[in-house]
């Protein structure tokens, strides 16, 4: 049941940014601004390459990649993270050598300083204003 929930979970997060990510750039930018869910998807799109699943078929599978961003959602949502987040992290950097070690952290050290920024002006984890939907739809006539 547990697994279930997990795969709806993924499932929903990658669908509810499905309209605006088109490319490997769009996702990253969006994880920079967008915070910790993107943050989250972004990391399981390069540990599975199987992000089609969203709907995402331009992100392959990366495991340098995907430690990367595991490293960046802890350091970067300390109040956000749950006990999963740690435990991805050492799932996704388990299989690493040192070359790939180094290139981890300069991933973290190139793309924490962005997402500080977007901090500072108020632009990191926004809410979305959503459209409000209406109870009843209400009909009108512009013929008049």
């Amino acid at each position: 049941m547990k697994n279930i929930i997990f795969v709806w979970l993924i499932f929903f997060s990658f669908s509810s940014l499905a309209g605006d990510i088109k490319s490997e750039e769009d996702f990253i930018k969006s994880a920079i601004k967008d915070g910790y869910q993107a943050q989250r998807n972004l990391a399981f799109g390069y540990q599975t390459g199987d992000a089609k699943t969203g709907g995402y078929d331009f992100i392959s599978k990366n495991e340098t990649k995907s430690c990367a961003w595991r490293k960046i959602l802890l350091i970067a949502n300390p109040d956000k993270v749950d006990s999963s987040d740690p435990m991805n992290e050492r799932f996704s950097c388990r299989n690493l050598d040192f070359e790939q070690d180094e290139e981890v952290w300069k991933i973290v050290y190139k793309y924490l300083p962005m997402i500080a920024e977007a901090k500072e002006k108020g632009e990191y984890m926004v809410e979305k204003e959503s459209v409000p939907t209406p109870d009843k739809l209400e009909i009108i006539d512009v013929t008049q």
